[in-house]
């Protein structure tokens, strides 16, 4: 007890005398960097993209099939729309987001290691068990999504990364709405 009160107080006289910037870094939030950004909307485009190649063979409820078909649609052309504006290969994604020879989903500088594991996690699983498990991720990711977008284009350091995070961020919510109508059907089949 006495350990983690000191920890405590370390940590409220850490911040105390940190500046807001600071402050952000050490408790691990605050608006990402271009190269951060990109790099976190990429991997966020790559595992819908891929969790929703896979829900399109495994889903079994239609709803999530179209929902799935739409995801690997509109993520793909937010990365495109990223890719243009520099600073990233297609190639290089495209290289990234494909399993090993094992068919299993590696962690790299795209997928994290957690992004990896759930995407092999994802392909083990079925029948109800898959929608659940695909929808709940969704909507995860989504709201994962939209915070970076709406921190990006509201405190973002490149002005061509901030419209880019301001145009989409429409597209991303009613992602994420969608998401949450269909998280609520699958809930009540099981």
């Amino acid at each position: 007890m006495k350990t983690r009160f000191a920890v405590l107080l370390a940590s409220a006289a850490l911040l105390v005398t940190a500046d807001a910037a600071s402050a952000k870094e050490i408790l691990g939030v605050g608006t990402p960097d271009a190269t951060q950004f990109r790099a976190k909307a990429t991997a966020s485009d790559a595992f819908e993209v891929l969790s929703s190649k896979i829900a399109l063979t495994h889903a079994t409820d239609p709803d999530l099939k179209m929902f799935a078909q739409m995801m690997i649609d509109d993520h793909t052309r937010s990365t495109d729309r990223l890719v243009a504006l520099g600073g990233i290969s297609k190639a290089s994604l495209v290289s990234k987001m494909k399993p090993g020879g094992d068919g299993k989903y590696a962690a790299n500088d795209l997928l994290e290691s957690d992004r990896a594991n759930e995407l092999n996690s994802l392909d083990s699983k079925s029948n109800g068990d898959f929608n659940r498990t695909y929808i709940d991720d969704q909507v995860k990711g989504h709201q994962d999504a939209v915070s970076l977008l709406e921190d990006y284009a509201k405190n973002g350091d490149n002005d061509k990364l901030k419209a880019f995070a301001a145009s989409i961020l429409p597209t991303v919510k009613a992602h994420l709405a969608k998401a949450q109508r269909l998280q609520k059907v699958i809930e009540h089949q099981s």
